[in-house]
């Protein structure tokens, strides 16, 4: 009955946003026609919080971490000032071709610059200030993205880590026990609490997106 009712209000908070456009919706087609894991995408309401809050904090530079079909990359873009640049990592060779050659096809004006390799090796090579992160990746490494980053952006700079609730088992007593994933998420969220440096915000939305602003 809950899950019910969970579904019932996403459902009407879907209905009441503004709709996905063209694009958008192309690429959701296309991952569910063409990858693995579908699931994997960013939904519907989180992309319009994305692009919400590009259009408020109006970025120079957005770092996303994670591209996979690119639905985040573009809620982002929708709202990114012409002057500003995006750059986009990918880890799996596959996905990124795909995923490239499909934009190309679609919106081959696109502003985004692709990286392609682990994020972690990538960052150090890309000499950018970004003041706008979002991180959509391997969840294990969530507490290395945040210290490489961190130092990166500007004092109220934003990151955004996306599936921290991990499908609400961060709050069932028998995955805390027995889950590494489920472990691992809880331990990330704990950890963000131990900076006396940062704002933090989890939001109930879709699985979890937790907001973190740089204070000083």
């Amino acid at each position: 009955m809950h899950q019910d009712w969970q579904d019932q209000i996403h459902q009407y908070c879907e209905q009441l946003s503004s709709p996905e456009s063209p694009f958008l919706q192309a690429i959701n087609d296309f991952t569910w026609k063409k990858m693995i894991n579908p699931r994997m995408l960013s939904g519907h309401l989180q992309g319009q919080l994305l692009s919400s809050l590009v259009a408020l904090k109006q970025p120079q530079c957005i770092l996303e971490i994670g591209t996979f079909t690119g639905y985040a990359t573009a809620c982002l873009l929708q709202s990114l000032p012409k002057s500003s640049e995006i750059h986009s990592i990918e880890a799996d060779p596959e996905i990124a071709h795909k995923t490239h050659l499909f934009w190309h096809q679609q919106n081959p004006q696109h502003p985004v610059k692709w990286h392609v390799g682990e994020a972690l090796s990538v960052i150090p090579n890309l000499q950018i200030q970004p003041d706008f992160i979002f991180v959509d990746a391997d969840k294990s490494n969530y507490a290395a993205y945040l210290d490489v980053c961190l130092p990166l952006i500007p004092i109220n700079g934003v990151m955004l880590f996306d599936n921290t609730l991990w499908s609400r088992r961060v709050i069932n007593d028998n995955d805390l026990k027995n889950d590494k994933d489920t472990q691992n998420m809880h331990a990330f969220n704990k950890y963000l609490r131990s900076h006396d440096n940062i704002h933090i915000t989890l939001l109930p939305i879709r699985d979890g997106l937790t907001l973190v602003q740089k204070l000083r």
